[in-house]
């Protein structure tokens, strides 16, 4: 890829939600890895990693979960070809489902190239407008730059519509795409969980939702959201992840890697809380 003269999406949220110089950021993420790396399990992944969920707040908050997610991509030595990040909308611009058809997006620590082939391949509509100020699949960026090497590329799926439907449909479109493709693909589902809210109160939420999530009922994260008017905001990117590991595994296994939330960075009342975990295959 020519950097001088591709479309390259720029950072939209650098300074705010990650540092704006490659090299704080670096060293931030290393910071973090540092401090989590004794909680994270040397035993290897059992199974064939299929993607997971990851958090997309400021580093700062989320960094020390999302790094246990990425370490354990790296020392699974698996040789992803494709990150596909599907991500909620926090802003209501775009259609319901989107891809993104940049060549390349930048973030502090360097550049992604984006898999322009697959992308097209989901035969999803492309959105500049989804994409402009979304942050939550360009914060996962940095990290994937920072833990996995090769020519890794990226795609972007945009999800305004969370709803069940949707979600499988994203699913089945990755599915043929892979089929058709055949790449081999890391699925990342973007998503915070409880919002504003005490950590008691946060924490049993959250747990509401984990149950539907380690039974791998993907109808009952739906349900449990409508019920319970739960704020988790990317739970369609999450049943997606959920459909799509049944297609390639029906008894996928599903890890909780790190939890916990806000509060252990500010002392605030109300906290907004961060899940990573691990989807693979049971065998």
């Amino acid at each position: 890829m020519d950097t001088e003269r591709a479309n390259i999406r720029s950072p939209g949220v650098s300074g705010m939600f990650y540092p704006s110089e490659g090299r704080p950021l670096t060293a931030l993420i290393e910071n973090f890895h540092r401090e989590v790396k004794s909680k994270i399990s040397p035993e290897p992944v059992s199974g064939t990693i299929i993607g997971g969920i990851v958090p997309h707040a400021g580093i700062e908050y989320c960094g020390r979960h999302a790094v246990h997610f990425f370490d354990r991509v790296k020392n699974s030595g698996f040789p992803f070809e494709t990150v596909i990040i599907m991500h909620p909308n926090h802003y209501g611009s775009g259609p319901a489902l989107s891809a993104d058809d940049h060549q390349g997006w930048e973030v502090s620590n360097g550049i992604i190239e984006a898999d322009l082939d697959f992308a097209e391949e989901l035969n999803l509509p492309f959105s500049a407008a989804a994409q402009k100020r979304e942050h939550s699949a360009e914060v996962i960026v940095p990290y994937i730059l920072h833990f996995l090497s090769g020519n890794l590329r990226l795609v972007s799926i945009n999800m305004l519509d969370q709803s069940y439907g949707a979600a499988k449909d994203v699913a089945v479109r990755i599915c043929s795409a892979v089929q058709k493709l055949k790449r081999k693909v890391l699925v990342i589902a973007s998503s915070d969980f409880t919002h504003f809210e005490s950590r008691t109160v946060a924490k049993g939420l959250d747990d509401i939702v984990l149950q539907e999530i380690t039974t791998r009922n993907a109808r009952g994260v739906s349900r449990a959201v409508r019920e319970n008017n739960l704020s988790v905001c990317g739970y369609g990117p999450i049943m997606a992840l959920m459909e799509y590991s049944a297609m390639v595994d029906p008894e996928y296994r599903v890890k909780i890697l790190s939890r916990g939330d806000s509060g252990d960075i500010s002392n605030t009342s109300d906290v907004v809380s961060y899940i990573s975990a691990l989807f693979s295959k049971h065998y």
